[in-house]
């Protein structure tokens, strides 16, 4: 079940952390109109590895 949205990466310089032990974070901000796809995600994919594409959306 495939789970699609909008998002983009805020222009702070905390977005995308790195952990000691190679790891990283990244932070996305989801506008209100992707909730019914965020509540999806939020429920289904809970401690469960996520294979993720990123697509840059030209001029949205």
């Amino acid at each position: 079940m495939p789970i699609a949205m909008h998002a983009s990466i805020p222009q702070i310089q905390s977005a995308i952390k790195f952990g000691g032990d190679g790891s990283a974070r990244v932070q996305f901000d989801v506008p209100a109109t992707e909730l019914p796809e965020l509540l999806k995600l939020m429920a289904y994919a809970p401690g469960k590895v996520l294979r993720l594409s990123v697509e840059v959306v030209p001029d949205a």
